[in-house]
């Protein structure tokens, strides 16, 4: 066990030493430095994140085991664009829990809105609720995953959390709209 230990170690230190891979994190931090920063200091801890990546599909047997250039560029690429989506979907997050905030003063509104939640999945329930609905609201990331963990049994990391409450918000206002008992 311990010499497989000491091989992954060793593949890590020589993925760290590929210039083509310091080169490229450089140049995509730069590029995509709006929506990269908001989650990296600077580009040398963007480089840690890539250097791991590649480490976890090259372990996972993919990629090429030759002229790996072009799969560095291209992974580091894909990331940069993972962020610029996740960014987008955390604004577009944000928007739609402003607007559930401005309607949410109205005791009557948020006993219709609180009818609906109860009606959603677990994680769902208890994101709205406690980041809408609840007297004293958590909009704590970190609070939000042991929330979950504690209520329903699932891990979620702290960078998914606009992510599901977006995906949630979408639910819940499509469940709104549905209801043929039309409360709103």
């Amino acid at each position: 066990m311990k010499q497989g230990e000491e091989g992954r170690k060793a593949a890590v230190r020589i993925l760290f030493e590929q210039e083509s891979i310091r080169k490229h994190a450089r140049y995509f931090f730069w590029k995509y430095q709006r929506h990269v920063s908001s989650s990296y200091t600077d580009w040398e801890d963007f480089y840690v994140e890539i250097v791991l990546r590649i480490f976890q599909e090259k372990e996972a047997g993919r990629g090429p085991r030759e002229n790996c250039e072009g799969y560095y560029y291209k992974l580091t690429r894909n990331i940069c664009e993972e962020m610029v989506r996740a960014n987008k979907k955390s604004m577009e997050a944000q928007k739609q829990l402003m607007n559930l905030d401005a309607l949410t003063g109205d005791p009557e509104v948020i006993e219709k809105v609180v009818h609906y939640i109860r009606q959603m999945n677990c994680k769902c329930s208890t994101l709205l609720y406690h980041y809408h609905i609840e007297v004293e609201l958590v909009r704590d990331k970190k609070q939000l995953v042991e929330m979950l963990l504690q209520k329903c049994g699932k891990q979620y990391t702290l960078g998914s959390i606009p992510v599901h409450l977006s995906e949630c918000l979408d639910k819940l206002c499509e469940t709104i709209h549905n209801d043929p008992n039309n409360l709103f």
